[in-house]
């Protein structure tokens, strides 16, 4: 009998420290704050009467563009409140500058998903599965597989994280072509799921001193809802 309560009670206790040693490392992974930033040169963005701030609702960030700039949604053919095209970008806006020469789009991509379903139920496994994903999306960029960018150049690239929401920033090239990406994760506010939203905004190497401090500026004032 004795010797039967004794293995309970070890067993009691493993689990309980397994439990605490999970709890422990939660807490230490939602305690990292890692800074990530478009490396380069900036200019100030505060002139009103040549920048205006916007936020998306529905994917909880907001950022900053160029009156100057053409503003460009997409097109829906809608039939009786239908969708006749199910366009992937159909949440995408473009702004395109006065020259045509620079143009940057913002736009929300995969969901990730968690084992225990929504970011209110955080468990040690769902940040794992966050770190997963964010790992497996930059192997993608770096091997060419993202597929906006494609196969480029990477000039440089970070990954940055505070808790779980993760901040990617990576200054590419493609032939004739610079190119400014930043992706941040952002917490949509009524399904609570975790969602990847997108910068790009590119521009010709030969406009760089144009355009490139222009772009690393709006860059970082593309953010995530805190």
């Amino acid at each position: 009998m004795k010797k039967t309560w004794l293995i309970c009670l070890l067993l009691c206790c493993g689990v309980l420290a397994h439990a605490q040693s999970k709890k422990n490392k939660l807490k230490k992974l939602l305690e990292r704050n890692i800074p990530c930033n478009m490396e380069g040169r900036t200019i100030p963005l505060t002139d009103t009467s040549l920048y205006a701030q916007s936020r998306n609702v529905s994917y909880s960030y907001s950022y900053t563009f160029p009156k100057n700039y053409k503003e460009t949604w997409p097109k829906e053919e809608v039939v009786s409140e239908v969708r006749q095209h199910n366009d992937p970008y159909i949440d995408t806006v473009t702004y395109t500058s006065q020259d045509r020469k620079a143009s940057f789009k913002i736009y929300a991509g995969n969901v990730v998903v968690l084992p225990s379903g929504r970011v209110h139920n955080m468990k040690l496994a769902d940040v794992q599965a966050i770190d997963k994903f964010a790992d497996q999306h930059i192997a993608n960029i770096k091997q060419g597989k993202d597929k906006d960018l494609g196969k480029v150049h990477i000039q440089h690239i970070c990954k940055g994280v505070k808790g779980y929401r993760y901040t990617i920033c990576v200054k590419a090239s493609q032939g004739d072509e610079q190119m400014l990406y930043k992706i941040i994760m952002v917490e949509m506010p009524v399904s609570g799921d975790l969602i990847f939203s997108h910068f790009l905004f590119r521009y010709p190497t030969a406009d760089k001193e144009k355009y490139e401090a222009q772009g690393i500026s709006l860059a970082r004032e593309f953010k995530a809802d805190e």
